[in-house]
């Protein structure tokens, strides 16, 4: 009788690693940058770009979510990004938190850290 034995089970799940295009980044981006500007020059035409830029944002932080399921900080973005839609759709001042909110989401996640470079253990 002949065993034969395995490098590694057959049956394990290939996990992919959450990651957010640049393009997905720039997107998101673009509403706070709006809210930031608006808070030093203000105008009519900046609130309507910022809830455009606002509904881009939501919609691109959900199909990413939808993607990436299991990622809890591609939820937590997402959530803070669609509760800063509906605020500035109410027009309460808290919108332009609650995009910083999603940035900090991003950044907790890792959104911004760069493929390339690889951490050493000490």
């Amino acid at each position: 009788m002949a065993v034969r034995t395995l490098a590694r089970p057959r049956g394990h799940a290939i996990q992919r690693r959450a990651s957010v295009p640049p393009v997905a980044l720039a997107i998101i981006l673009v509403a706070p940058a709006i809210d930031l500007f608006a808070m030093l020059q203000p105008s009519p035409l900046l609130i309507s770009a910022g809830l455009v830029a606002a509904s881009a944002a939501a919609l691109t932080l959900v199909l990413l979510w939808v993607r990436f399921p299991r990622t809890s900080w591609l939820f937590a973005a997402a959530a803070a990004a669609i509760a800063g839609l509906a605020m500035r759709l109410v027009g309460a001042d808290i919108a332009s938190a609650l995009s910083l909110l999603t940035i900090v989401a991003l950044g907790v996640g890792g959104a911004f850290r760069s493929s390339g470079v690889k951490l050493e253990a000490a």
